[in-house]
């Protein structure tokens, strides 16, 4: 269950960053992408081969298969792997768990070399799992959950017309086994 929620919050932090985007830097970040995993992201959002000649189309393309294939999470964890990858190597053996000290002196040189939202979207990645990305989220603005998932809403309920169809689903229970235990009885 804790695995299905943290996909699900993590789904509605990457869906809410890719609204932020443009598609210019959606496209700037598919592109530096290289090799294997170009062609693993092509495939998760559904872009042909070419789709990476027309660099002015590729970012709307990539948004629309994003959109269509429902893949915010698994889009902006390759969108962010090269980002990832250096930052991995940067931390070193702190990698595993780094602290928000390692974090914010690592932080500055990532951005100035990938850009702060390929930064971001890393960051959504180790958001749930790892503490120093917890605290970088709670304490820096930059990185805090912004923009809403469409489609969710808070659904409120009245607690009297719950607890009434509680009781009517127990009495017809109540009338289904009494007519089944006189229906075994005629046998």
């Amino acid at each position: 269950m804790n695995d299905d929620k943290d996909r699900f919050l993590l789904d509605r932090r990457y869906t809410a960053a890719f609204e932020n985007l443009e598609d210019s830097t959606i496209a700037t970040l598919a592109l530096q992408l290289e090799g294997d995993l170009r062609d693993g992201f092509a495939r998760i959002v559904g872009l042909s081969a070419a789709a990476f000649d027309d660099q002015a189309s590729l970012g709307g393309l990539i948004r629309e298969g994003i959109a269509k294939r429902r893949v915010a999470h698994d889009s902006g964890v390759v969108l962010a792997e090269p980002c990832t990858q250096w930052t991995i190597e940067k931390l070193g053996d702190s990698s595993e768990d780094p602290t928000l000290e390692e974090l914010h002196a690592v932080l500055p040189e990532a951005t100035e070399k990938f850009g702060m939202d390929a930064v971001r979207l890393m960051v959504i990645q180790y958001s749930r799992s790892l503490k120093g990305f917890r605290q970088l989220v709670a304490t820096d603005e930059r990185f805090a959950p912004s923009g809403s998932a469409p489609g969710i809403t808070v659904l409120e309920k009245d607690e009297a017309e719950q607890a009434a169809k509680r009781e009517a689903r127990k009495a017809r229970k109540a009338e289904e086994k009494a007519a089944k235990a006189k229906q075994q009885g005629k046998r």
